[in-house]
């Protein structure tokens, strides 16, 4: 896991509390610390991006991330 995608502390428990999408992954809307809002945020166990949209590719590092919303479909 690199260190880039991993959400922070305060976060995880709030995405371990949400329901996962599937096979454990959880997808959010992430919220930056400019308040840039990214949907379609895949997050594994509860704290590390996997899938931002349709790549695997994260293109921002998730210690900029502020808040996590559940996706809604």
């Amino acid at each position: 896991m690199s260190a880039s995608t991993l959400l922070p502390e305060h976060l995880r428990e709030k995405v371990r509390n949400m329901p996962e999408s599937s096979y454990g992954a959880t997808r959010v809307v992430v919220v930056l610390d400019d308040g840039t809002r990214i949907p379609d945020v895949d997050v594994a166990w509860g704290k590390e991006i996997v899938k931002v949209g349709r790549g695997f590719e994260v293109p921002f590092d998730a210690s900029r991330v502020v808040d996590v919303e559940l996706q809604k479909r």
